[in-house]
């Protein structure tokens, strides 16, 4: 049996080693296991989405990607990851549409932006199951080390030409620069789940999540609110009129097959 490895080590912590030939695997040799979670519609209650989870086969458990895609990052193969990625998640994608068509996120990084055949490759990627582009947003984290360099608006641009949607992940977390949606061709905001919870405790937290969706309407973004965990969340994320809700209240992230079953259930 394969288990679901979180990526915790007792006590909190996150374990930081890679095996760079679990790396290598997944790149080259299907080591990759998309899992996926639900994005729910505010308005109707019916899975409206969802996003692909990496998770990387490491004898029988299936690992967290983080330090994986940091080892990525650092030996410059995020982008032959990010491609892997793309690919096994399209193949799911196209089974998922027997169901029902259901658009997909997908996470990458701010450095693929630099490179200017990214565009490219990642719609070929998507094209080898069959799938168009406009089926897809890619997630960018938005955080203090975040840098958008020279050739990103140029890449971004050309996602966008494809029909790719794009995400600001982990908004709201304090370290957010406004000007980027502006500035940048977005189409998503998704909400911090640490800025979700804070504003279930903190008067302040509340007023200032009421602000950063109600900015994000006004520049005609989608809004996604992550870390719904409760039911007062939820009431709280519908009273905010925030276009889709995701977080363990609603459901965890699920393995391909699960995944399909819970969408032909509605």
């Amino acid at each position: 049996m394969i288990v679901q490895d979180t990526g915790a080590e007792p006590g909190g912590r996150r374990p930081n080693l890679a095996n760079p030939s679990l790396l290598d695997a997944a790149i080259e040799r299907g080591g990759l296991h998309p899992f996926f979670h639900a994005k729910i519609s505010v308005k109707s209650g019916k899975i409206a989405g969802a996003e692909a989870l990496a998770r990387i086969a490491s004898g029988q458990t299936l690992a967290a990607p983080g330090p994986y895609v940091d080892l990525a990052e650092r030996s410059h193969r995020i982008d032959a990851l990010t491609l892997a990625m793309a690919r096994a998640t399209a193949k799911h994608v196209a089974s998922f549409n027997a169901v029902r068509n259901l658009p997909c996120s997908i996470n990458i990084s701010p450095s693929s932006l630099e490179r200017a055949e990214f565009a490219e490759l990642l719609a070929q990627a998507v094209g080898e199951a069959g799938l168009k582009c406009n089926q897809f947003t890619l997630e960018l984290t938005d955080n203090r080390e975040t840098h958008y360099g020279a050739k990103a608006f140029e890449t971004m641009g050309a996602l966008r030409a494809l029909g790719f949607g794009l995400s600001v992940d982990d908004f709201g977390a304090g370290s957010t620069n406004i000007d980027r949606l502006k500035n940048y061709p977005f189409t998503e905001v998704k909400i911090d789940p640490a800025f979700t919870r804070l504003a279930m405790e903190e008067a302040f937290a509340k007023a200032a999540i009421v602000s950063c969706v109600r900015l994000a309407k006004d520049l005609g973004l989608r809004v996604v609110a992550e870390g719904v965990e409760t039911r007062e969340m939820l009431d709280f994320m519908a009273w905010l009129k925030v276009d889709e809700t995701q977080g363990f209240f609603l459901s965890k992230p699920l393995p391909p097959a699960e995944f399909k079953a819970l969408l032909a259930k509605g």
